[in-house]
């Protein structure tokens, strides 16, 4: 299955990313650009394409400034989108420096590698844990755990340089990447902080939570608000492992 153009109700709204890939495709000639920004007063969100004004160069993206400070000024923004007509997606030195001067998350895809990259500035900060709405990649399961950990504990995760969750052996990826940063404990021996990774139930993807006070954790779940509830029996018996970040 392909995560980002097929429709899973489990994945709650995908119609923007859907948006933004029919955009991608309409042209694989020359860069196109957009970005997801926030809409209905921050409860939804969506994706703009703008148009890029340069003919003469197809690896330079040239737009009219008031198309997007608007948005970025009101705060609407959530991340940049761009294409490449190379078999590469991983942001350019020029891709990066636009990223941090405006300190938003640049979000680039190769249609012909059929590959994509989330890259996050090294100043990012968050929104708040709580009240966030779902957005793929963007306010999910595994972002709110990264937000989490910065929040409370201040720890960035400045070497993990793609945050796009891969459509295939996405789960298989995952869990390498979280085994390189965590080492595994019993859920006998759970306490604050610690990672909870859960089964797949109505989605194939395993869900990720952090262990919270009072025998409670804390999540994303897809398509709604993050929650904090209580970590029952019936939740236990959900958790596929626990791990503790290695320096905790």
């Amino acid at each position: 299955m392909d995560y980002l153009l097929e429709d899973f109700q489990e994945l709650g709204n995908t119609k923007p990313i859907k948006r933004c890939f029919k955009h991608a495709l309409s042209n694989t000639d020359k860069e196109l650009f957009g970005i997801f920004k926030f809409s209905e007063h921050n409860y939804n969100y969506d994706f703009k394409p703008l148009e890029n004004l340069n003919t003469t160069n197809k690896y330079i993206f040239q737009s009219k400034n008031s198309e997007f400070y608007k948005d970025y000024l009101n705060g609407n923004v959530i991340s940049l989108f761009h294409t490449h007509t190379t078999r590469c997606s991983e942001p350019s030195d020029i891709d990066i420096e636009i990223s941090e001067s405006l300190g938003l998350p640049s979000y680039v895809f190769s249609p012909s590698a059929k590959s994509h990259f989330l890259y996050y500035t090294k100043s990012y900060i968050p929104n708040k844990l709580y009240g966030r709405i779902f957005i793929p990649f963007f306010q999910d399961c595994v972002s709110f755990v990264r937000d989490f950990y910065l929040i409370n504990f201040k720890f960035k995760f400045n070497y993990i340089k793609n945050w796009a969750r891969d459509n295939k052996n996405s789960n298989y990826k995952l869990l390498n990447q979280i085994k390189k940063y965590f080492k595994e404990i019993s859920i006998q021996s759970i306490s604050y902080g610690d990672l909870i990774v859960f089964e797949p139930t109505l989605s194939p993807f395993m869900h990720l939570g952090i262990f919270n006070r009072e025998n409670r954790f804390s999540h994303h779940p897809v398509g709604g608000s993050p929650v904090d509830q209580l970590f029952d029996e019936q939740i236990r018996k959900k958790v596929y492992k626990v791990y503790r970040y290695k320096d905790l």
